[in-house]
C-alpha cells in the first residue's frame, strides 16, 4: 500500500514563482530553464529517480518480478471531499469515519474489500462514490513542485459544488 507520491512538495520540476510545473521530459526540453523568468528549474524527486534508472529501460517498463502494490487515498480525505468540507479533523468528517469503521471494522477494508452497494446502504451515495474511485484510480493528480504540495483530487470543483448544495 501507498499513497500518491505526486503530492509531495517537490515530485515535479518547477519554479513556483512562476507557476511553472514540469514533468523530466519537459524539463528537459527546456534545459531546466524556467521558460518565465529564465532562471534554473527546481529539480524533483521524478526526475532524479529517472536519472537514476537504467537508461535502457522504457517509459513504460515494468518489472515482472515487483511485488503489487495499490495507491490509497485516506477514508477521511474521501469523506471530506464528498462532503465539500476542508478539514479532514471536521465534527461531520470525524462522526461519518467512525460510523463506517464501526459498520465494517477498519479503514482497510473499506477502502479495499466492502461491497459498494452494501457501503451505499450505510453512508452517503457521494462517499460511496469517492471509494469506488479511488479503488478505479478515477482520480484528478496535480504533482507537486518547488516547495509546494500536490493535489489527489476526488472530486472537480463542479461536482463538489452539487454536493454540497444537496446537503443544505
Amino acid at each position: 500500500m501507498e499513497f500518491y507520491p505526486e503530492e509531495g512538495m517537490y515530485h515535479f520540476d518547477g519554479h513556483r514563482d512562476c507557476g511553472v510545473s514540469f514533468a523530466p521530459k519537459e524539463s528537459k526540453r527546456n534545459k531546466n530553464i524556467c521558460p518565465v523568468c529564465k532562471k534554473s528549474l527546481t529539480i524533483g524527486v521524478l526526475n532524479r529517480v529517472e536519472e537514476l534508472a537504467n537508461a535502457s529501460r522504457d517509459e513504460d517498463y515494468f518489472d515482472k518480478k515487483r511485488v503489487p502494490f495499490k495507491k490509497l487515498v485516506e477514508l477521511d480525505k474521501i469523506i471530506a471531499e464528498a462532503l465539500g468540507i476542508k478539514s479532514r479533523n471536521s465534527k461531520q468528517v470525524q462522526i461519518e469515519y467512525k460510523k463506517l469503521i464501526e459498520n465494517f471494522g477498519n479503514e482497510f477494508n473499506i477502502l479495499l474489500n466492502v461491497n459498494l452497494e452494501e457501503l451505499k446502504t450505510k453512508t452517503l451515495l457521494e462517499i460511496a462514490e469517492g471509494v469506488r474511485r479511488v479503488r478505479a484510480s478515477e482520480l484528478q493528480i496535480i504533482p507537486g513542485f518547488d516547495g509546494q504540495y500536490g493535489q489527489v483530487k476526488i472530486f472537480s470543483e463542479k461536482e463538489r459544488k452539487k454536493y454540497q448544495e444537496k446537503l443544505f
